[in-house]
């Protein structure tokens, strides 16, 4: 089991919409770095690559989001834990249906949490 806590809350979906393609460019590397730094502290040095694994993603925030809303701003994060190579893939088939949980806290973080799941 591996879990990795982001020192910022997952963005909402309602300011990227429309935006110009520099705009998702900047988050997706923006959240390269808060996960390459979310592995180093919690001192994950050997990804494994589960090949069927049980996402939780809990976000610390100022406020719940819609439902909607929250799933699709999890995009860049669930791509880099992809990327690097947490996550053999992000498809249903390995993932599964993520639980994605929402907080209202004043310290805003995101925090993942990956189990192998056994079928």
């Amino acid at each position: 089991m591996i879990t990795l806590t982001i020192d910022e809350s997952t963005p909402s979906l309602n300011p990227s919409i429309g935006q110009h393609w520099s705009y998702q460019h900047k988050l997706r590397k923006r959240w390269h770095w808060l996960v390459k730094a979310a592995l180093l502290h919690a001192k994950v040095y050997e990804q494994p690559k589960y090949p069927k694994a049980n996402l939780t993603i809990e976000r610390y925030g100022q406020r719940i989001l819609d439902a909607d809303n929250c799933r699709a701003g999890m995009k860049a994060l669930t791509d880099q834990l992809v990327r690097q190579g947490l996550l053999l893939d992000d498809r249903p088939a390995v993932i599964g249906e993520p639980v994605i949980r929402q907080f209202v806290a004043k310290l805003h973080r995101t925090v993942v949490t990956i189990e192998p799941r056994q079928e």
